[in-house]
């Protein structure tokens, strides 16, 4: 009920007020990211998110690497199998 009183009293529409409400919360999550940094308790946390982040362009790679592969791999399969059960019919 909130969301269109605010829509009916600023003249906007809907979406246009979810979409400020959504750039409202990344905002706040980036605050609590900088604090959550800070905090020594969190310190080994951080520094496994922070090895993933600069390890995302390798495991990006890896996981393109590995779907040519497959896809590959299936193709073959499909190939290989398909082939002696063209003559047969059910």
């Amino acid at each position: 009920w909130i969301i269109p009183f605010l829509c009916w009293i600023t003249g906007f529409e809907a979406s246009k007020v979810i979409s400020m409400f959504s750039v409202l919360r990344a905002i706040r999550l980036i605050r609590l990211v900088r604090v959550i940094r800070k905090v020594p308790v969190f310190r080994e946390a951080w520094m496994l998110i922070r090895g993933l982040w600069d390890s995302s362009r390798t495991l990006f790679w890896t996981i393109v690497v590995i779907f040519f592969v497959t896809y590959g791999f299936a193709i073959l399969g499909m190939s290989i199998i398909v082939v002696p059960l063209e003559g047969q019919r059910v």
